[in-house]
């Protein structure tokens, strides 16, 4: 028996609209019992900006949560990165605990939050700079809380590890190096 040109089109046109309906009931499904999915694998692309895109006015975001505004006089804005022991009344015994680190592109941005937040700053090879410790970012990348020094203050933030290493002193005595930075 031929169907009318008509009829195939109606009955193809069904079949396709059950399919995408009953397809999306079980992706919907599948998505429901599916294990949480894992952190997205790093993008190759080098996190490197250009001054226009620095936000100053946006604070960076330590890693206890406490807003850091701006350029300081001192390295992290005096906040502890991770305090060695407490005193009786809570302050920590040091201000800083830091690792001297190496800033190996031109222009790395320093973010104010992992793993997207505000270019607050860039950094440059030659600049001092300093680790305090690292996180996992759920984008796949670790990122370091650093501060950096620039002409007019320094400046704290997140840089993905990738854009630094730990500067190793060769120097007699200089002990054992660290191989990494404390995690946050």
């Amino acid at each position: 028996m031929m169907l009318s040109q008509r009829v195939r089109l109606g009955i193809l046109g069904a079949v396709a609209a059950a399919t995408v309906v009953g397809s999306a009931g079980l992706a919907e499904a599948a998505t429901a019992h599916a294990p949480a999915t894992s952190p997205a694998s790093p993008s190759a692309n080098r996190d490197v900006g250009v001054p226009s895109e620095i936000d100053s006015s946006a604070p960076a975001i330590a890693p206890d949560g406490t807003r850091i505004w701006g350029l300081t006089a001192l390295p992290f804005g005096g906040h502890p990165t991770r305090a060695k022991g407490m005193t009786q009344d809570g302050r920590a015994l040091t201000t800083q605990s830091s690792i001297e680190v190496d800033i190996l592109a031109s222009g790395a941005r320093l973010r104010s939050s992992v793993p997207s937040g505000s270019v607050i700053a860039l950094a440059y090879p030659g600049q001092t700079a300093w680790g305090g410790c690292q996180i996992p970012g759920r984008d796949g990348w670790v990122w370091g809380w650093l501060t950096v020094q620039t002409s007019a203050g320094w400046r704290s933030g997140w840089m993905r590890h990738d854009l630094w290493s730990i500067t190793q002193h060769t120097y007699p005595g200089g002990g054992s190096d660290p191989s990494s930075l404390p995690w946050c």
